[in-house]
């Protein structure tokens, strides 16, 4: 959980900015879920075995005596949501949402216990081609960003659900083999869930599962012609891929295509170079108590994960607003039209500004906004009736970054007579002009 403030929010919003934009192209509608949802949701479609469920979720027992959870991924919500809103008769669906997740996961870089994904849903495609879109809309969107160090995507399938029990019982007869040499973390999934031995990073589990029996001997042939459609389309549009034979989703509900996409980024290191992940899910609507069992297939990508390896330069900037300064008192200028910028004499004693500046200041940021340029009336003082002088103002203002290209100052003289002062900070010149003539003076 962290705070964004100013350049590591302008980034978050950069990112954003661009996800959505690569998935409009692709005919993808916005969709909003909320934070808290029953936990029945995530129980009965993320599996009760997995990491999620049994050790990540945030969950509590409401006023009602109903179980709770703070969301802890997207794509449950967003089944819900078709099945709620009544859409399962309204196929396809393609939706993109950007939400907060939470899990009480183990706080590190680029792992947050309070974080935000933007994900990507094609619900009502069942042909391998929906695979195709969802994983070319997630490289699109990563070369759009220009996110610096190699993108590596890996994919794999975990074919359909009659390969995927033959292959668990597989798996469960070899690693039941040396269930005593693998890690803790292991024996206990040995018996919930084989598969997610492969996706084990401990040392004594990569030398068993180097050995242990291949995903494709136990594919049936539609599981077969479903990933050959899928390698053959990514290798005719262009888009490089590796074949990852241990990869596998760590949620239940995942089969057939998965896939990942790894940044190889001193940032973020081996252990977190994940900064997209998805994968088909057919029939997760069913597992929710819907009418249909409709196929499904999206990614997610971590927000925070990606900020850490963009460049900060590569990150547009708003333009400073335009400084309107008040000159507390025509006796207490220290500065004239034809002085520097940083003039020498002293400050003089603040003095009051007068009501009718005040107001004369917000017509001229008015004005200013209108030439669609940003404004602040710059406050003078923590004080209702103590004004800083022009000069501490000055400073003020030219000490931030980044530094605004020019300053307009009002007073009482400027306020009789209609005019402005405005100083350009780049070129170090000033001169006073109507206030008519902001719009071509900015």
């Amino acid at each position: 959980m962290a705070d964004r403030i100013g350049l590591a929010e302008y980034k978050h919003q950069h990112i954003l900015k661009i996800a959505q934009s690569t998935a409009t192209q692709y005919g993808y509608t916005p969709i909003h879920t909320p934070i808290v949802e029953y936990s029945s949701i995530f129980e009965r479609t993320l599996g009760t075995n997995s990491d999620v469920v049994g050790k990540e979720m945030y969950k509590f027992l409401d006023s009602s005596n109903s179980w709770m959870t703070l969301r802890p991924e997207g794509t449950a919500s967003v089944a819900r949501a078709i099945i709620t809103n009544k859409l399962e008769h309204s196929m396809p669906q393609r939706l993109f949402y950007s939400e907060p997740m939470f899990r009480h996961e183990r706080p590190q870089r680029g792992r947050q216990r309070q974080f935000e994904q933007f994900g990507v849903e094609l619900v009502g495609v069942a042909h391998p081609a929906a695979d195709v879109e969802c994983v070319q809309l997630g490289w699109d969107f990563l070369r759009a960003l220009q996110v610096p160090g190699q993108l590596v995507l890996h994919i794999n399938t975990l074919g359909d659900p009659e390969s995927r029990s033959a292959y668990r019982k597989a798996l469960a007869q070899y690693f039941g083999q040396h269930r005593n040499e693998l890690s803790d973390d292991s024996q206990r999934r040995l018996d919930t869930n084989p598969l997610r031995i492969l996706d084990s990073k401990h040392e004594s589990d990569l030398r068993i599962t180097a050995a242990a029996p291949a995903y494709t001997s136990y594919l049936t042939p539609a599981s077969r012609a479903h990933f050959a459609f899928v390698t053959n389309a990514l290798h005719k549009l262009g888009i490089p891929f590796t074949v990852n034979p241990r990869l596998v989703r760590g949620l239940d509900y995942y089969q057939h295509t998965v896939w990942e996409v790894a940044c190889v980024s001193d940032e973020l290191g081996r252990s977190q170079a994940t900064v997209l992940a998805g994968g088909r899910y057919d029939g997760l609507t069913s597992m929710l108590g819907g009418s249909r069992q409709l196929p499904g297939v999206g990614w997610a990508s971590g927000i925070e994960r990606l900020a850490l390896v963009m460049s900060d330069s590569c990150v547009p900037v708003p333009e400073p607003p335009v400084p309107v300064l008040i000159i507390p008192d025509r006796s207490a200028r220290e500065t004239t039209p034809d002085q520097p910028l940083h003039g020498t004499s002293p400050d003089r004693p603040s003095r009051e500004v007068k009501p009718d500046v005040y107001t004369y200041a917000m017509r001229v940021a008015r004005d200013i906004r209108k030439f669609r340029s940003a404004c602040v009336v710059h406050g003078t003082s923590d004080s209702a009736t103590n004004h800083q002088p022009l000069s501490k103002q000055l400073a003020t203002v030219l000490a931030r970054q980044p530094t605004p290209t020019h300053v307009v100052i009002v007073g009482s003289h400027e306020m009789e007579l209609n005019r402005v002062i405005v100083r350009d900070t780049l070129a170090q010149t000033q001169h006073e002009i109507s206030i008519d003539d902001l719009g071509q003076a900015l």
